[in-house]
């Protein structure tokens, strides 16, 4: 029987007693496609993982349960066991759990030599200090020594802000439609996840991030040098992050509040920026000549980086974001490399052309995003009967 400790903050007795039951379900599922030789770990990570997780009342019962998905990170011992027929497998024999429980369950697959020879990333770094494992090998993640906060590139978290404020431009397609309402609530959790995201970036910049969302709340609090109203921002959604209340939202206006907070986070991206690229005068006007400079020559295997550009134009289309010329070293870099330096020019847009939402420009970011970094946003749009797909890009 599975015994892991807490997986949220508040650690309800029936939530953590619902939990721990689906992630037995998991685990007994997921060795039913397993020898035992096969498993290095499987892994909990997010905030649940953490032991942070949150709690919102059931719309029926009334009982608290999971607000959000559990991440789930299966590590095979060798490469030959990570066969794409058997991750199909698995994640399809998931389903049916994720049906009865009303959850989402994402589930990733690696391998150990891929992960002993990991470089640090943030989200290495938080898995190591944050995660419940599940099956398998229990000091496996925490021997992972190299993923410490002091070896997190800064690029890197520049790309964990990108990552969370996309979430507001695919807020704007979802705003778009005819009829937002059935999108409320998934909008409501984006915007809460992206103003995370900036703050968790800003304290990465100012040296004081943390893997523990708790730790990180408290350390905003601390922090003189930011801004009162995005603290405030930022305070407000990491508690509900860990108790959510849609009712206060039940009644704005959605895609006003959804410009508001874009306007408020612009400023926490550029500071973000300067501190990154040491360029304390840095605007937005200037911004994409010095970060495409600093993306093609600071890395750490400038060789096999040439090599990847070089495949990359000959391979990859994509969708161009710039009708006008752009630096030669932007023109350079790989279509995912790209993405996160022309992205305030696609979010804090003013006037009319940020105001329609369902503009071309909009649209043509989201599916290079679809394309390129995240895969996941077409599972999203299928669900809510949308793509990317209907307009000629």
């Amino acid at each position: 029987m599975l015994t892991i400790s807490n997986v949220t903050l508040l650690q309800d007795p029936s939530a953590e007693a619902f939990c721990q039951q689906v992630l037995a379900q998991v685990c007994d599922t997921v060795m039913k496609y397993l020898e035992k030789s096969q498993l290095c770990a499987l892994v909990l990570l997010g905030g649940y993982g953490r032991g942070e997780g949150g709690l919102i009342p059931h719309p029926v019962s009334g009982q608290l349960y999971p607000h959000n998905n559990f991440d789930l990170l299966l590590i095979f011992n060798k490469q030959t066991n990570a066969d794409s027929q058997l991750k199909e497998s698995i994640n399809q024999a998931l389903q049916p759990i994720r049906q009865q429980a009303g959850l989402g369950i994402d589930i990733s697959f690696t391998t150990q030599a891929k992960m002993r020879n990991a470089p640090c990333r943030v989200i290495w770094y938080d898995m190591r200090h944050g995660h419940r494992t599940l099956l398998g090998d229990i000091d496996f993640v925490p021997s992972l020594t190299q993923h410490t906060v002091s070896s997190i590139p800064a690029w890197d978290a520049r790309n964990l802000l990108i990552n969370r404020g996309s979430l507001l431009l695919i807020n704007r397609f979802l705003l778009a439609q005819n009829d937002p309402e059935p999108y409320r609530a998934t909008i409501i959790k984006h915007t809460m996840k992206a103003i995370i995201g900036y703050g968790d970036a800003l304290l990465f910049s100012l040296g004081k991030y943390h893997w523990s969302y708790a730790e990180k709340q408290q350390r905003m609090a601390n922090e003189t040098s930011v801004e009162p109203e995005f603290k405030q921002l930022y305070l407000q959604a990491m508690s509900f992050r860990f108790s959510p209340s849609y009712a206060r939202y039940q009644n704005i206006n959605l895609a006003s509040w959804n410009e508001s907070i874009i306007t408020s986070l612009q400023p926490v991206h550029l500071r973000c920026e300067r501190l990154r690229l040491n360029k304390p005068d840095l605007t937005w006007t200037s911004y994409l000549t010095y970060a495409a400079d600093d993306a093609f020559w600071n890395n750490s295997n400038q060789l096999r980086c040439l090599l990847k550009r070089g495949l990359d134009r000959l391979m990859t289309t994509g969708h161009p974001i710039f009708e006008e010329p752009s630096p030669w070293a932007y023109q350079a870099l790989t279509q995912t490399e790209k993405l996160p330096l022309c992205f305030p020019y696609v979010l804090y847009r003013q006037g009319k052309q940020a105001e329609n939402t369902a503009d071309i420009l909009t649209r043509r970011y989201l599916k290079n995003w679809q394309d390129f970094m995240d895969a996941n946003l077409s599972n999203l749009l299928d669900g809510f009967g949308l793509s990317l797909e209907e307009v000629n890009l």
